[in-house]
């Protein structure tokens, strides 16, 4: 019976990860409070780094697909399904790994000013709906969400 009850949470935990159905807007201004330390309402890309850095990246200064999807599942709650097609959107060379160098250069492709090292909310936003596979639904994403 306790092997029942724990195979029951596991399922539960891996498959309803997301009851909270957050959109992508959400996810984004969760990512903007909990990275932008000084709280100036700009995100600086050394805040970005920093922040990245507590996600459990590797020597290299990259984020495995294990270490990603589930720091993503886990905070921003999305499904691991979702959290695997974000981490391959992310991924451009298909290395299985995402490099804070590569991240960088995917997000100051929507940045007005790219040589100040800062990211309105406005773009960085417009980048997270470029690359979230969940960016059209507008009312929550993930399983059960309307």
């Amino acid at each position: 019976m306790k092997y029942l009850l724990l195979v029951a949470s596991c399922f539960c935990v891996a498959y309803c990860a997301n009851t909270m159905c957050w959109t992508v807007d959400q996810i984004a201004d969760q990512i903007l409070l909990e990275t932008d330390h000084n709280k100036d309402g700009v995100l600086q890309m050394s805040e970005l780094t920093d922040e990245i850095l507590t996600w459990g990246v590797n020597n290299a200064s990259c984020l495995t697909f294990h270490a990603f999807t589930t720091y993503w599942v886990a905070h921003y709650h999305d499904h691991h399904d979702t959290a695997h097609r974000f981490f391959s959107n992310l991924d451009q060379n298909g290395d299985e790994h995402l490099c804070l160098l590569d991240i960088a250069v995917q997000i100051v492709t929507y940045d007005n000013h790219p040589t100040d090292g800062q990211v309105q909310p406005a773009e960085f936003k417009a980048f997270l709906h470029a690359v979230h596979p969940d960016s059209h639904q507008n009312g929550g994403h993930g399983h059960g969400c309307q």
